[in-house]
Parts: C-alpha cells; sequence; structure tokens
C-alpha cells in the first residue's frame, strides 16, 4: 500500500473508530509504529488536525469537525457496495485484506454516525458460502509477480510444494490463466519441466520470480492432462425428476441437454466439475445412475467396492 493511501487510511480510521493507539494502527496497516509516527507527523504538517494523547489509555484521535470529502452516495448505494466488497473479501486476494477493510471504512465515513451504524448491522447479517478450502497464507508479492508476468508475457520461476508427495520443486513455468475456485486461488499455463499444461494453487508457491524469458504460451490453446483438476468431461446420468428439480440450477448442470423418460430425466452435460458429479451418484444411489463415460463408471464401482470392503470389515 502507498504511504498517501495508508494516512487517507489513517484518516477514515480514526474518523470511524475514534481514538486508536500507534500499535492498533501499525498491526492494521501491517506496518512499524515508527511508520505510523511518521505518518501521523505528516499528516499534522498538513493541517489535519490529529489529536494525540499520551499515557495510559492515550492514543490518536482527529477532530469530530474535520469534514473530508468525498463523492455523494445514497445509502443504497453505499449498502451495494459494501456487499460486494464483502463478498469479495471471500475470494481472498493473496495479500490484499487490508485493502478491502480500508476501503470499506472509506464507504461508512460517507454517511452519518447513525446511519454508519445501521450499516454496518444490516451488512453483519449478510453471508457469503463460497469458500470450500481456505489457504492458510500467500508468499509475498505472489499476486504481483503473477500480474506482472502476465503483463509483460514473461516466465515465471516458481517453487512449488507437493502435499501429496511433500517434496518441493523448482520449474519454469508459463502462466496462461488466473482462476478462483473453491475458496483457492490457481495458475493455470504451460509447465516446461512436465511439457505439457499445469494447474498450481497459488498457495502452496514456496517463491517466484518473474523471469526475462518471453512467455510464448500465452495466447495458445492448452490441452489438459487426464488428471488436471479443470479438465472438461461429458457425462450422461439418469435422474428423478424429483431430485432434478432441486439441482437443475447447480452449477455443474448448467447447459445440461435434459429428456424426459417418465418420472426420470435423462441428462448429458459438460462439465469441469468431475467431483460433483461424483458425489452426486454417490450420495444418491436410488435416484442418480451414471450411463457414461465408461471410464467414470468403473471409477465409481472401484470407489463404491473399496468403501464395501473396508466397512464390511468392521
Amino acid at each position: 500500500m502507498k504511504k498517501t493511501e495508508r494516512q487517507n487510511g489513517i484518516i477514515h480510521l480514526l474518523r470511524m473508530r475514534s481514538k486508536m493507539t500507534a500499535r492498533e494502527l501499525a498491526d492494521y496497516f501491517d506496518v512499524s509504529e515508527r511508520t505510523v509516527y511518521r505518518d501521523i507527523d505528516a499528516l499534522s504538517q498538513l493541517h489535519v488536525p490529529i489529536i494525540s494523547y499520551e499515557g495510559l489509555g492515550g492514543g490518536y484521535e482527529i477532530d469530530s469537525s474535520y469534514f473530508l470529502p468525498s463523492i455523494k452516495l445514497s445509502e443504497q448505494e453505499i449498502l451495494m457496495l459494501l456487499m460486494v466488497l464483502k463478498a469479495g473479501e471471500e475470494f481472498r486476494i493473496p495479500n490484499m485484506a487490508t485493502d478491502y477493510n480500508l476501503l470499506s471504512s472509506k464507504l461508512l465515513n460517507v454517511l452519518p454516525d447513525e446511519e454508519r451504524q445501521k450499516a454496518a448491522q444490516v451488512i453483519s447479517h449478510i453471508n457469503f458460502d463460497i469458500l470450500r478450502i481456505i489457504p492458510g497464507g500467500y508468499t509475498d508479492d505472489v499476486l504481483k509477480t503473477i500480474l506482472e508476468a502476465l503483463w509483460r508475457s514473461r516466465d515465471l520461476q516458481l517453487s512449488y510444494y507437493h502435499p501429496q508427495r511433500n517434496t518441493t520443486e523448482s520449474r519454469r513455468f508459463s502462466p496462461v490463466e488466473l482462476q478462483f475456485g473453491d475458496g483457492g486461488w490457481y495458475i493455470i499455463g504451460y509447465c516446461h519441466l512436465r511439457e505439457e499444461k499445469r494447474t498450481f494453487r497459488l498457495d502452496r508457491i514456496v517463491s517466484l520470480t518473474c523471469m526475462d524469458e518471453e512467455n510464448l504460451y500465452i495466447n495458445r490453446e492448452l490441452s489438459l492432462p487426464e488428471h488436471d483438476k479443470f479438465r472438461w468431461n461429458t457425462y450422461e446420468l439418469i435422474v428423478d425428476s424429483a431430485l432434478y428439480r432441486i439441482i437443475r440450477d447447480d452449477v455443474y448442470l448448467q447447459d445440461a441437454q435434459v429428456q424426459s423418460i417418465e418420472n426420470k430425466m435423462h441428462l448429458t452435460v459438460r462439465t469441469p466439475y468431475k467431483d460433483e458429479i461424483c458425489k452426486l451418484v454417490l450420495c444418491h444411489p436410488e435416484q442418480v445412475t451414471a450411463l457414461k463415460p465408461e471410464e467414470f463408471i468403473e471409477e465409481i464401482k472401484k470407489i463404491t467396492t473399496n468403501i464395501c470392503n473396508k466397512y464390511l470389515k468392521l
């Protein structure tokens, strides 16, 4: 975050939260207390009326009469933007949590005190359930470096941790697409080590640098390997009509071709959501029957056989 953005953020925070200590401000912006002291001094020189309190219970606050000009937004517009920001937080863009919080504070500061509290209360009752995994964290500048590589059409040199093998490998990678799914961020592109398309989770990247070598694959159509998470396949299913009415809006059934057969529906759907199709078949054995592809049916047989063999022994 740039210095001017952080200093503006301090003004917004002090207006919204009243008194805050240097330590609290430093934690919020992920900087040192010394940096906060310099920011406070710079704001004071710009005649921003920040009041300093020393000793126990001390801290900083801003004169309540201080006017901070802003664009004119209606209450409804502010609520809409706050909802968008709250949804955006769920995407957990690497190393940008502070930016989301600061922007929310700026929007709330547009409102008078009473309305600000009402808006905050309304937003607290709105939640988004889009997470299936919650990455523990990202290496510094991972997103910045990837965006730089995409912007300049350059390759990446990265070290990647494989949890299944518990090993870390270094490789040259030509990024093609940045994607969010199930709560995690993925980078898709050409792996020069494996000489084929690969998908890597950003939170498993240990380190990366933007190289000088040109990315020759950024505008190419890359074929997916058989094991790729985002590989598209076509499935044929027989689903009871009652169940279909419940699940027909699920993302993995979008654009499905549907034929009605008595009290059942014959679905043909092309989707990358293999895991969801698998869960549907396994969780509703009496209402769902998989017809194609053959390799998917063999996989279902193997899973069910292993489950039976395991639990029949108990």
